[in-house]
């Protein structure tokens, strides 16, 4: 029928394109967002940028980074041994890092994934269901496991507790219904006419993958709106041991100030740059001011509007290295 075909026409285009995502996510483990740039002379930048304590430009010498330049947003994987620009998180479902540069590409897989897999399972479900409600009653009809389990006061604390004790005795139910099953050639479509544990356990796996990945989709979209990456949103909600909770030790900004601010600094009490905090220092000669960043401060925020237009207007497939400098 027209229903039919176009819906196997549809999971033929979702699965190949969901294959041709995640297959793209896991490439370049050692190359892909890693910067080499020819680091900058700090008493030429204009622009506030981030910075270390001292207010000296940040190197990483881990793993095979051999010394080079760490521009703002960047963050060094321990797992894939090398730095990352506009690291996000390191993905272990991928084996590979996830980065601003690839976030429209890791949306998309997740958005591809909740779609994909709940309309691959949704014709299956009513069938599955009637399985499942054969293996409770051949369950609670076999006087083994009524004597064994369903007597029992145990079957409701063992297995996770009262839902458990009817996860447990369902199991039982698709074992017992092994035994009356009718031999079937394979491939026949027993598998899904038949009662079958395997099938039901397929599609609970994909019920999880589907929950797991529309969760993170939300969460990747509220971080995108609020202009931090997830590296950002774990720093807030587990602080370093020893660090105060207003602060992310190890994050500073530094601002530069021109010979104009600083004689206008002077007039007005608008202008005039705060006290510096105890993680703060003044570089020599007053040119600029070191500041921590605070837990909460998204420093890298342009707005929802802007954040979602970078990520929109990135390409899919991006296969273009960071410039070597």
């Amino acid at each position: 029928t027209t229903v039919l075909a176009i819906y196997i026409l549809t999971l033929g285009t979702l699965f190949p394109l969901l294959a041709t995502v995640h297959v793209y996510a896991c490439l370049g483990r050692a190359t892909h967002s890693v910067p080499s740039y020819t680091p900058p002379a700090p008493e030429l930048l204009t622009e506030p940028y981030e910075c270390r304590f001292d207010g000296s430009l940040d190197f990483c010498t881990r793993d095979n980074c051999k010394g080079r330049w760490k521009p703002p947003g960047t963050h060094h994987c321990a797992t894939c041994g090398v730095c990352r620009l506009g690291f996000d998180h390191h993905c272990p479902w991928l084996g590979n890092c996830v980065t601003a540069g690839r976030m429209k590409s890791f949306l998309s897989l997740l958005v591809l994934t909740s779609i994909t897999v709940p309309l691959a399972v949704a014709p299956i479900l009513p069938i599955l269901t009637t399985h499942v409600l054969r293996a409770l009653s051949a369950s609670h009809a076999d006087p083994w496991a009524t004597t064994i389990w369903w007597d029992r006061w145990y079957s409701w604390i063992l297995c996770g507790g009262p839902p458990g004790r009817w996860v447990a005795g369902t199991l039982y139910g698709f074992r017992v219904l092994r035994a009356q099953r009718t031999p079937a050639p394979r491939f026949s479509g027993a598998l899904i006419v038949q009662p079958h544990f395997r099938l039901a356990l397929v599609v609970g796996a994909g019920l999880l993958l589907w929950i797991f990945a529309a969760s993170m989709s939300i969460a990747v979209m509220m971080d995108i709106t609020r202009g931090q990456t997830t590296l950002d949103s774990v720093r807030v909600r587990v602080p370093k041991r020893g660090t105060s909770s207003r602060t992310i030790v190890g994050r500073f900004i530094r601002i530069p100030y021109s010979d104009r601010a600083r004689s206008s600094a002077k007039t007005s009490a608008v202008d005039t740059p705060p006290e510096v905090p105890q993680y703060g220092s003044v570089t020599p000669r007053s040119t600029s001011r070191i500041y921590p960043v605070l837990a909460k401060e998204r420093i890298y925020d342009l707005g929802w509007r802007e954040n979602w237009r970078r990520v929109l207007a990135q390409p899919l497939f991006d296969y273009r290295t960071p410039h070597v400098g």
